[in-house]
């Protein structure tokens, strides 16, 4: 085999590999915050820019416990790159490795539910739009959020091995921009999809300030909730109480644009920041 091939095929690492998430991909709803199914996402930025999610019918856009399997991808090759390791867009693994990894039942249920994921992933696709803005260029584009994928199974059903190929654009941006952050392997035990939205949101914006500020209403069209403001704002407020997200506590403020979410690092909630690995 030559040279070349070898590195058309990334083998994913074995063991506790420290968890990474893509800067941008973490502020914009790319991804459903519902299991119910959904077919189209429409947002707009505050810097005008556009974001149209879509999917067939058939599979529904991919949801945020979906995109497990992009943060699990993300974190392999980020981790081989920190090692000096061959990598590659095309990452081969063992659906048993990638669902311990995230928490998952490894089980009948959760290969079913990874290969539904898979599918999902790969029929999801974005399209955005950013206008000129301090003599920058107008920018469009679309991508999909998996490239492709392929199962190896047995006679009765069961995984004998795997791959998944990640786009262009988010394996260049691990790679060569080496924009990802660090998120706590607690994320892959919050239920909530919200609670997963805020925390992505929290880590893509506050990084080492003490905190930021959102407005429900920005929250609601970031969030590409299907919910009404209203539905959505009691949700949020069930969030704020519960306050379960890693790092951050989350507090309500009355604001002159009406209420606000405050999201503030908070010094009882960073033990895992301990590990290096997981450093800022």
């Amino acid at each position: 085999m030559s040279k070349n091939r070898q590195l058309d095929l990334f083998v994913a690492l074995i063991g506790d590999v420290p968890f990474r998430d893509e800067r941008e991909a973490m502020s914009a709803p790319l991804v459903a915050l519902s299991k119910n199914k959904r077919t189209r996402i429409e947002w707009e930025g505050p810097s005008g820019q556009r974001v149209l999610v879509t999917a067939p019918e058939e599979y529904g856009v991919a949801t945020i416990w979906d995109y497990d399997v992009l943060l699990w991808a993300i974190s392999q090759i980020n981790e081989a790159v920190n090692a000096g390791l061959p990598v590659s867009p095309r990452v081969q693994f063992h659906p048993y490795n990638l669902l311990s990894a995230v928490g998952r039942d490894t089980g009948g249920k959760g290969y079913a539910e990874l290969k539904a994921a898979l599918h999902r992933l790969r029929a999801t696709g974005v399209a955005y739009e950013s206008p000129a803005l301090e003599g920058k260029r107008r920018k469009l584009g679309a991508f999909n959020l998996l490239s492709a994928f392929q199962i190896e199974e047995s006679d009765d059903g069961k995984a004998k091995g795997a791959w998944l190929e990640l786009p262009a654009w988010l394996f260049e941006a691990v790679t060569k921009d080496r924009d990802v952050l660090a998120i706590s392997p607690k994320y892959f035990d919050l239920t909530s999809g919200l609670d997963r939205f805020l925390y992505r949101l929290a880590r893509r914006h506050v990084g080492k300030q003490a905190g930021w500020i959102f407005t429900f209403r920005d929250l609601h069209g970031r969030s590409g909730s299907s919910q009404s403001y209203g539905d959505f704002a009691r949700d949020l407020r069930k969030a704020i109480t519960r306050n379960t997200l890693p790092e951050y506590s989350l507090r309500e403020i009355e604001g002159a644009n009406g209420p606000s979410l405050s999201i503030n690092r908070d010094p009882d909630k960073i033990e895992w920041r301990q590990d290096r690995r997981y450093k800022l």
